[in-house]
């Protein structure tokens, strides 16, 4: 069992459950499915706001940032969804899905869309187990493929019935910075490679800085400490204002390139017009597209 996946996932999917149960909908995280997939004590946890407020202010100050960056980040990733659906996506891959909900959240947008969720082995099976609780059963276009990305290539997708004719979408969301470089770019030499040209990928990356431990942006060091503590060291990042170089290099285009700030003023803006909180500052979230000719 991948212990770090599995907690992750977790911690994950809690986060965007509470931040679900805001009471300004403008603020409010859309994935409203995340707490069904909760173990029963966190579930009741999230459900228990007055209990809930109190573990949210402790985890404000161990993690500055984090609650805020997940509801942007569910958002944005959520508009790129939405966006590509509606240009003609044909197929939709989710690179280290956890317990994201978008297959089950999107379904009828996504009736006509050959779905693949990949995870490391083990964190899959904890999904598949609360999905089928859940649902009853799985969604008839939703395939899921075990793989360590550390380890091995996204071929084995091409032995699940992937097919790379199709315009896709890859969704790879808070792993890239947990996994060794020549891990980001065997994924990106699939995507760039193995799929139609208009096909994308949206993805969240950290700073190179915070690798190096020498980013001084808001949240960096108790991130840092963080991950010290548990054992799960930042292993990826990108140089600061060079992820265009880094794209192309990798054959593939930036479409997007969203900031701190653009998340917090594009989708943090409570109903009375003020930004609601404050995303740590140390990553950004960028949609990069397969040009034609790649």
């Amino acid at each position: 069992m991948n212990k770090r996946g599995k907690s992750t996932a977790v911690g994950v999917a809690a986060l965007r459950a509470a931040a679900a149960q805001e009471r300004d909908p403008a603020v409010r995280n859309p994935d409203y499915l995340a707490i069904s997939l909760l173990p029963p004590g966190l579930r009741a946890l999230v459900k228990l706001r007055p209990l809930a407020r109190l573990v949210l202010q402790k985890y404000h100050r161990t993690l500055p940032g984090a609650y805020y960056f997940h509801t942007a980040r569910t958002k944005h990733i959520d508009a790129v969804l939405q966006q590509c659906a509606e240009q003609g996506m044909e197929q939709l891959v989710i690179l280290g899905a956890g317990f994201d909900t978008r297959p089950y959240r999107f379904k009828d947008i996504l009736t006509d869309t050959k779905v693949f969720e990949i995870d490391h082995p083990g964190t899959q099976a904890i999904k598949k187990e609360r999905v089928a609780k859940l649902k009853g059963s799985f969604p008839e276009n939703v395939t899921y493929v075990p793989i360590d990305f550390n380890t091995q290539s996204l071929d084995t997708l091409l032995e699940s019935g992937y097919s790379a004719t199709l315009t896709t979408l890859f969704i790879w969301e808070g792993v890239c910075m947990y996994i060794i470089p020549e891990a980001v770019d065997r994924v990106l030499w699939f995507v760039s490679h193995r799929s139609r040209p208009g096909s994308s990928i949206v993805f969240d990356y950290i700073f190179q800085s915070m690798v190096e431990g020498r980013c001084d942006y808001y949240g960096a060091r108790e991130s840092s400490q963080y991950v010290a503590k548990r054992g799960e060291p930042y292993l990826f990042g990108i140089e600061e204002g060079t992820i265009e170089e880094f794209l192309k290099a990798r054959e593939l285009c930036i479409l997007s390139e969203f900031t701190p700030e653009m998340l917090e003023q594009t989708y943090l803006r409570s109903s009375d017009g003020k930004v609601y909180g404050k995303v740590y500052g140390y990553t950004d979230i960028v949609h990069a597209l397969v040009p034609d000719g790649s």
